[in-house]
């Protein structure tokens, strides 16, 4: 009868570490929690490329700033605008 209570707790024992527990698993985290602040994208004009203001190159024109996914880009831009 003791080997069968023993067993029964050694099963019942590793189950529990098996199984993820709720102590032990980290705490579910809401859609509001993952996101970070709302940035405004901005979209190339030579590729459609959609990119964070904040890592876009910018290139102030008389009428609007245009912003540039890459240096490559930017420079497609303007070579196109003086030769075209």
């Amino acid at each position: 009868m003791f080997q069968l209570i023993l067993l029964a707790a050694i099963i019942y024992i590793l189950l529990q570490w098996l199984r993820p527990g709720k102590a032990s698993s980290p705490k579910p985290r809401s859609h509001a929690d993952t996101r970070g602040p709302i940035e405004e994208m901005v979209q190339d004009p030579v590729c459609g490329m959609w990119v964070p203001i904040s890592q876009a190159l910018s290139l102030p024109g008389e009428k609007e700033t245009r912003y540039f996914c890459s240096a490559e880009c930017r420079d497609k831009f303007l070579n196109e605008r003086t030769n075209g």
